[in-house]
């Protein structure tokens, strides 16, 4: 056996200049495919590098004795990036060090990562400077950065105490094992349905290129079957000669692999950017990618020669009619959608739902399509009668061979499905984001938080440019059952009437008011007179009852909205003050400008500005990730459509006496090109109705699951549709050279 695939290899490679070219055409679909499949190998190396690194950096309190260090955590926001930072203190000479920096900052210093760097450097950085007065004495390395575009920072504060108590910002050492987990259900939703789109054409096309040049090899199996090869030989030598292209196409895959790799660092999405060495695939995966490759070239080789009786005097493939059955057809799509329906609901902010009946029921779903296009293009095609002459050729060949058909449009449809499907899970997650950034940006408030001991922010805070009044708010949170602290959690905001209309609508304000505002980000939702416990269960637990009335209102955050005189009596406790802090909205940027004049105090506060709008950063994600998805559509319609032209070209060279023979009997060469337009062209319109459908209610479990409102990206959907309608254009009209040939006078040539 292995003489038999190693005389195959042989033979392709010490062939004549068509061998070579025969060999270099499946060395480069096969290295298309090698490279996507490498790249997504290498996806759970690279998120769990980034996890990694993260963890690395984040401080442990857990130790004995006096810490050497005091760490405090800032989260600064400029504009619509947030960045991340660590002021520490040194209080012993073998305090630890974080990774990414040689050394400790000292009072006054700071290190910067190479993003952060760039933007204080640049123009759109100069409100930010004012904020980073410290003397910048080193750079960040890899080790403390999760991506190449990550803002931060560690800077040294002689300033900061120890937390009363021992331990809070008391560190021992840096690396904390969280687990991983670092993407959001919903990217993590995108993700499994994304890769599963882009990989199910890709392994076809494998075996499509493993397939090339079939009537040239055909010939030379006839010719060794001449001089004495046995059936059984001849078959694993065909295998050889898949065998050697797929080890041309593995060379070449890793070569475009590492080509392009360097052109994560070009990722703009700070939650998706990697490292370029970050995409390096693990070792299992890697050795599945050179062993499925080679295989599924042999296997695909085997079987397609499985009705194929190669003689001395020539090859004849067994063409006996197949009535497909329906049914089991059925069975994929049905036990995908079950999969799925199982899930509804189970995906939110933070939690997603379990992993395998979502991954098999998207597999299900996808792999329904190229299982029942076959039977629904044979019962089509038979049903046709009369038409145009370009359409009855096509038709009768149809009638004939609608198998091969249909799996070649299969690897488009599951295209089309797969990127509708992706479409309408991200215009769903894009509605729920626009909406929402819509009902925050209703007000000029810039919101301060204060963290610990920060005399003096009111004042400086005032003097800010734009600050037209700074109010006082007192935030806190109740339970609505006490034995179940962390799972009925109310939010609630007391001050004056003035501090409360900077956060909601309410007019007629008056002390001993309570209002209550929708929004997930405000806990559960209560009515009057609910009673809420405050604190751990325990002795020093307390309770209290809310106003018996509470007025509808809207606000940038949700929860109850309390007057001093309606909290009466509320003994809060894990309560924290927040400053708001009115802005002018005649004067540019004054938030930053509030931000920088209460700079000094660090990571005492953090800010959140209610009246800045996100809207355009979200353009700008959800624009990147939508380029992404087309860009990944677009190489596997490539791939999809190389898959159908190679078979076209077969097809032609396989017919070309009986279309030489056609043209020869009078029928014109523009009917036989019409007719192969026909041919690629209803199976294509037969796949693109199942797949948008099978595409749109896939969208519409996916989005259930995700609890999210069904939403349609119709210009995307027809921009697609559109493509997948051009490639074939393209391929018939690339097919044209080949018929020419093939109905010349030389295709009556017989031997």
């Amino acid at each position: 056996m292995i003489n038999d695939l190693t005389l195959g290899v042989r033979l392709t490679v010490g062939g004549s200049r068509k061998s070579w070219v025969r060999l270099a055409l499946q060395g480069i679909g096969i290295g298309l495919c090698v490279a996507v499949l490498l790249l997504a190998a290498s996806l759970p190396t690279a998120i769990g590098e980034r996890n990694s690194r993260g963890d690395a950096s984040e401080p442990v309190s857990d130790g004995t004795g006096p810490p050497p260090l005091l760490v405090e955590a800032a989260h600064p926001q400029f504009g619509a990036d947030t960045l991340r930072g660590r002021y520490v203190r040194v209080l012993a000479p073998d305090a630890p060090v974080p990774p990414g920096i040689d050394r400790l900052p000292g009072d006054g210093e700071i290190f910067l990562s190479p993003a952060l760097a760039e933007l204080l450097a640049s123009p759109e950085g100069e409100l930010l400077r004012p904020r980073f007065p410290q003397k910048v004495v080193g750079t960040i390395g890899q080790e403390g950065l999760q991506g190449p575009i990550d803002l931060l920072f560690f800077a040294g504060d002689k300033t900061i105490e120890p937390s009363e108590g021992g331990g809070g910002n008391a560190t021992y050492r840096f690396g904390m094992n969280y687990g991983g987990g670092g993407v959001a259900p919903i990217l993590w939703l995108l993700s499994v349905v994304g890769v599963i789109v882009l990989l199910f054409p890709v392994l076809v096309f494998v075996g499509v290129s493993a397939r090339l040049a079939a009537a040239q090899r055909d010939r030379r199996l006839a010719a060794l079957r001449l001089v004495g090869a046995g059936a059984n030989r001849v078959r694993l030598i065909a295998s050889g000669e898949a065998l050697a292209g797929a080890f041309v196409g593995l060379a070449a895959g890793f070569g475009l692999f590492y080509l392009i790799r360097p052109l994560a660092a070009e990722i703009s999405i700070e939650q998706l950017a990697v490292f370029p060495s970050d995409l390096t695939p693990s070792l299992g995966l890697t050795l599945a990618v050179v062993i499925i490759v080679p295989v599924l070239a042999v296997c695909t080789s085997l079987f397609a020669m499985r009705r194929t009786i190669i003689e001395p005097l020539g090859v004849v493939r067994e063409q006996k009619p197949v009535r497909r059955r329906v049914w089991w057809r059925l069975v994929p799509t049905i036990a995908g959608a079950a999969l799925l329906g199982s899930q509804m609901g189970k995906l939110n902010e933070t939690d997603r739902p379990d992993q395998w009946p979502v991954v098999l029921g998207v597999v299900f779903l996808m792999f329904g399509i190229p299982v029942l296009l076959p039977w629904l293009v044979e019962r089509v095609v038979f049903r046709i009668k009369g038409g145009s002459p370009a359409l009855q050729l096509a038709v009768r060949r149809l009638q004939l061979d609608s198998g091969t058909a249909a799996r070649v449009v299969g690897g488009v449809a599951v295209v089309l499905a797969g990127t509708v499907t992706l479409q309408m899970i991200l215009a769903g997650v894009e509605n729920e984001v626009v909406v929402e950034q819509t009902r925050k940006v209703d007000n000029h408030v810039l919101a301060v938080t204060v963290s610990n001991s920060a005399e003096g922010l009111r004042e400086a805070l005032a003097k800010g440019r734009g600050v037209r009044e700074v109010h006082e708010l007192v935030r806190t949170h109740g339970n609505t059952a006490g034995e179940r602290p962390n799972q009925s959690w109310v939010a609630i905001a007391i001050g004056t009437c003035a501090a409360l209309q900077s956060q909601i609508t309410a007019t007629n304000c008056t002390d001993g008011k309570a209002y209550i505002a929708p929004g997930v980000d405000g806990g559960a939702d209560v009515t009057g007179g609910t009673e809420l416990t405050f604190g751990s269960p325990g002795p020093e637990q307390t309770r209290w009852r809310l106003p018996a009335v509470l007025e509808q209102t809207n606000a940038s955050r949700g929860g109850v909205y309390l007057t001093p005189a309606a909290a009466a009596g509320l003994d809060h406790g894990d309560d924290f003050r927040e400053y708001q802090a009115v802005l002018d909205p005649a004067v540019p940027s004054a938030a930053e400008h509030a931000r920088n004049a209460i700079a000094p105090y660090s990571w005492r506060t953090s800010s959140y500005y209610l009246g800045q709008s996100q809207l355009p950063e979200v353009e700008r994600v959800f624009g990147l990730i939508r380029q992404g998805l087309y860009a990944g559509t677009a190489i596997t319609l490539l791939l999809a459509g190389a898959s159908m032209l190679l078979v076209a070209l077969e097809q032609v060279r396989e017919r070309r006496r009986p279309l030489a023979v056609m043209a020869a009997s009078g029928v014109p060469r523009g009917t036989l090109a019409r007719s192969l337009l026909w041919q690629n062209g209803l199976p294509l319109v037969l796949s693109t109705v199942v797949s948008v459908g099978t595409g749109i209610g896939l969208g519409a479990l996916a989005i259930k699951v995700s609890n999210a409102e069904v939403a349609f990206d119709w210009p995307g959907i027809a921009l697609i549709t559109g493509a997948s309608m051009a490639l074939v254009l393209a391929v018939t009209a690339l097919t044209l050279p080949s018929l020419r040939r093939a109905t010349g006078a030389l295709g009556l040539r017989t031997e």
